[in-house]
């Protein structure tokens, strides 16, 4: 597996968001704060919670100040991910959370849609095709989706909902008719384009050395 330096990942995720000047800085430091928080829930890996038992964004135990820190590609992907969320003013608390939860599932679907070619996932003639009246918009052939579940406006409780990764629409649908209910409201993300793109991203991008060692 692939690993990449925290400064390899902060600009692949710049150019996929197409960050310049300040919105660079603002992505540092909401990158910086995710880090921090995933590191300070800590684990349990004996817990029956999911959220407990793996990090979000680290494959183990995150090292100490002044070791190197190194991302997998997923990893990577997982963190813009936690991006979205946050400009969705979704608390950075919850997000972590979320991030946890469906780690596994979010995993294995990045990398099923990594060996996919984009020309058949994003095939614009392809897409409208397979649309239908009444089917949330996408821009994949085979759409992953991560729904998310809330009874009101508190997105704090956000994590405290039913969360999940979908794939197509059958398994979208499905979710939504059997959760939205009594009020509650979905949020859907579609990140099939996303995988892709912040994965070219980051093949791109070189190592530098650095002044001081990644967070």
């Amino acid at each position: 597996m692939i690993k990449y330096k925290r400064n390899q990942v902060e600009e692949a995720i710049f150019r996929t968001f197409g960050a310049e000047g300040a919105r660079i800085d603002e992505l540092k430091f909401r990158l910086k704060r995710m880090l921090a928080a995933d590191r300070s829930f800590g684990r349990r890996s004996k817990s029956r919670d999911e959220s407990e038992r793996r990090y979000a964004f680290y494959s183990a135990e995150p090292p100490g100040s002044g070791t190197e820190v190194m991302f997998s590609g997923y990893e990577a992907f997982a963190l813009s991910v936690g991006i979205m969320l946050l400009e969705h003013r979704i608390p950075q608390a919850s997000v972590v959370r979320v991030m946890r939860r469906v780690r596994g599932s979010l995993e294995t679907a990045y990398s099923q849609i990594l060996k996919q070619d984009p020309a058949v996932l994003f095939d614009e003639q392809a897409i409208l095709a397979r649309a239908k009246p009444g089917m949330i918009g996408t821009g994949s052939t085979n759409p992953v989706f991560l729904m998310l579940v809330t009874d009101s406006s508190d997105r704090a409780q956000i994590a405290n909902y039913p969360v999940a990764v979908c794939r197509g629409e059958a398994e979208l649908m499905e979710f939504i008719k059997k959760y939205t209910v009594n009020g509650r409201v979905a949020t859907t993300f579609e990140f099939g384009r996303l995988m892709h793109t912040l994965a070219a991203n980051l093949s791109q991008t070189r190592v530098r050395k650095r002044g001081r060692m990644a967070v």
